[in-house]
């Protein structure tokens, strides 16, 4: 009788997992309602500009920008977990796209299109296919040292892609330093007049910005220009306008495509995928810590995965949660996913009737746009920071940002993730290993190095490694052990391995141990284990060597060491020598 309501509340858990809009929307509170409209209102006046200027940043038409933040927002609407967090078109993300498409589609404008289009398509399905084997742990692996060099070398990057527009020079193309190469080898083609608006548009969101933050001046902005270009001069100066937009929503369809062109864009479909889900978890759970509620990194996934096939199959441009565009959200007091949806609708109003008003709109403008929105990614005090608490993390995001004004944004995602995982290794394999002693008083042992007064036996080497044990970092661990003894001025009899840090082990492990064992017992030294979790010792009882390391209850280092002061030694104070350098 039971069976159906269980079954019930079983499949609306699941429902309200999938889409947690049937969770937030019931709970809805009339009082969060201005709140939401006016965080609606003002992300979508800060995205229409930003939306299309990072549209042209993908070699995509505006429409597409504006397409992929009203798309995107209504999935995430649905599927999203953070109250806070805008999705869109993101600077990084459309460099990106850029980057990858340029080696796979000529110069026709509709095929690029069709092919950013299944660009995104891809980049949700590889988030969805993610999301069913419930691989949200992966944004783990990449680290925030590694974040923070390439967003700065991705700002670098972009920064200099509208170099050209800026000083109206054209064929700027090509990779970082061709670029750079290109405009000083053509400054005297630069069209002052656009020059000259493009500054004009740097300083006016430089100062506006630190007068009023939370007013939308990029829109303000894009107005001012678009009437400077219609009812003054400028508009024979050939400083280049964005031209028509189409108004209207595109049908919603598949692009057409052949299986070679699924693979020649699946490199850069992972790449941006990465890129998407680790930014925009990182937004996540930024706005989540500062609001204190639970997000889920598998969910974002299907969020994420949902928002790029809705954008693909609109024409439009791979998206992800934008930093910038959530802060504003933020700091305009959204309370719920609701104003995402007013922003959406906002966005569809401008789509349908008025997007005629943007074809005077000045490319130098766009370009001022972009370079005051990326500035921001370039954060100065954390590099600092790093440089100053962990010098090997700030040469790991030095290089990641090389990697990617060297080699290209796809390259530089690929050498941060590889970065990322090389230093895991690294610090897997190479964990750091500590010699024990007494604390004065009292039955604790703690690290000799830092605390020389602690108290050692003669004849005792209390030895502890500060990580769990497998095959990666065994032989690590055992040559220090054995260095260690080497370096003691007395004969050491007993040995005793502290695994109370070593909360896991393997096989490979547990062959290390009985090797030790063996190897110390012709030397005449005793090995003594002590402190084992329960999962080393299941491990070692499954392989049936608990026997050979008399593992009963759960021994301490002291208990061990009584039982051989009792035998003869005495607590001496003093110092062993110390391990060698990890």
């Amino acid at each position: 009788m039971s069976a159906v309501p269980q079954t019930k509340a079983v499949s609306s858990s699941w429902l309200k997992r999938c889409l947690p809009i049937l969770d937030w929307a019931p709970k809805y509170q009339s009082k969060w309602l201005g709140a939401d409209l006016l965080a609606g209102v003002t992300v979508a006046a800060f995205c229409i500009p930003e939306s299309m200027a990072y549209a042209g940043l993908a070699g995509l038409p505006p429409q597409a920008g504006l397409y992929a933040s009203l798309l995107a927002v209504f999935a995430y609407v649905f599927f999203g977990t953070s109250k806070q967090a805008a999705i869109g078109p993101t600077s990084a993300l459309a460099i990106l796209v850029a980057t990858g498409l340029a080696g796979v589609v000529s110069h026709d404008p509709a095929r690029y299109g069709e092919m950013a289009a299944l660009l995104a398509i891809l980049v949700g399905l590889i988030a969805i296919v993610a999301r069913v084997l419930r691989l949200g742990f992966l944004v783990n692996f990449i680290s925030e040292s590694v974040l923070t060099g390439f967003s700065a070398g991705a700002a670098i990057y972009i920064g200099t892609t509208q170099l050209g527009k800026l000083f109206g020079i054209e064929g700027a193309n090509g990779e970082f330093i061709d670029r750079i190469v290109y405009i000083a080898a053509h400054l005297g083609e630069t069209n002052f007049y656009a020059l000259g608006l493009g500054v004009f548009g740097i300083a006016f969101l430089l100062v506006t910005e630190k007068l009023a933050p939370k007013v939308p001046w990029a829109l303000v902005l894009v107005a001012i220009s678009i009437l400077l270009m219609i009812f003054t001069a400028l508009n024979t100066t050939g400083i280049k306008i964005t031209g028509q937009i189409p108004t209207g929503l595109p049908p919603m369809k598949v692009p057409s495509f052949t299986m070679a062109d699924v693979q020649a864009l699946l490199p850069t479909a992972f790449a941006v995928f990465l890129l998407s889900y680790v930014e925009g978890m990182g937004v996540v759970r930024t706005f989540a810590a500062k609001h204190k509620y639970p997000v889920d990194a598998n969910q974002e996934l299907l969020a994420v995965g949902a928002a790029n096939v809705l954008c693909g199959l609109g024409a439009a441009q791979p998206v992800g949660c934008s930093m910038s565009r959530s802060a504003v959200n933020d700091e305009a007091g959204a309370k719920t996913p609701l104003a995402g949806a007013i922003c959406g609708i906002l966005l569809g109003v401008i789509v349908l009737f008025f997007t005629g008003v943007f074809t005077n709109l000045p490319e130098p403008v766009l370009a001022a746009v972009v370079i005051i929105a990326v500035k921001g990614l370039i954060d100065i005090p954390a590099l600092m920071r790093l440089y100053r608490v962990s010098p090997k993390e700030f040469w790991i995001a030095l290089a990641a940002m090389l990697g990617v004004l060297v080699f290209g944004m796809l390259e530089g995602v690929m050498i941060g993730t590889v970065l990322s995982l090389l230093m895991l290794v690294w610090r897997a394999s190479n964990p750091s290993t500590v010699l024990l002693g007494r604390i004065p008083g009292s039955e604790l042992y703690s690290d000799l190095a830092r605390h020389p007064e602690n108290e050692t036996v003669p004849g005792i080497m209390v030895f502890r490694a500060n990580s769990g044990l497998f095959y990666a970092n065994i032989a690590k661990i055992k040559d220090d052990l054995l260095e260690a003894i080497e370096r003691q001025a007395a004969p050491v009899k007993l040995v005793i391995f502290d695994l109370s840090s070593s909360p896991y082990s393997d096989i490979a492990a547990a062959e290390m141990l009985l090797d030790l064992q063996e190897e110390l017992q012709e030397r005449g030294i005793t090995l003594k284990l002590s402190n084992l979790t329960g999962e080393v010792r299941d491990l070692l009882r499954r392989d049936g060597l608990d026997l050979k390391f008399d593992i009963g209850p759960r021994a301490g280092v002291e208990s061990i060491v009584r039982e051989w002061s009792a035998n003869g030694g005495k607590p001496v104070t003093g110092r062993l020598s110390n391990l060698p350098q990890s």
